[in-house]
């Protein structure tokens, strides 16, 4: 057990009747009064590494889900909440 250690949990489903592009997601950590603090974009390719890449490029499949464990060394920052987006970039 580390101080610096966070783990983020998060499972992104696909509830459209249709494969979709798996996501690109922002974390953002942020201190008590919400300002940021840390920002990281991270690809399907970053979270999920063990994936082949023709994996990723299916993206997901109608009704599936993909389970995310990620962790992160956050240095001397101390983070009092956080913040994720999903979006697809251009």
């Amino acid at each position: 057990r580390r101080e610096s250690l966070i783990v983020l949990h998060a499972v992104i489903r696909n509830r459209a009747p249709f494969a979709q592009e798996l996501p690109s997601i922002e974390l953002t950590l942020t201190d008590n009064a919400e300002r940021a603090l840390l920002r990281r974009v991270l690809r399907p390719e970053d979270y999920l590494p063990d994936r082949p890449p023709s994996r990723l490029e299916r993206g997901i499949a109608p009704g599936a889900e993909e389970a995310l464990r990620l962790y992160f060394d956050t240095g001397s920052v101390r983070a009092a909440g956080y913040r994720l987006y999903i979006f697809y970039p251009a």
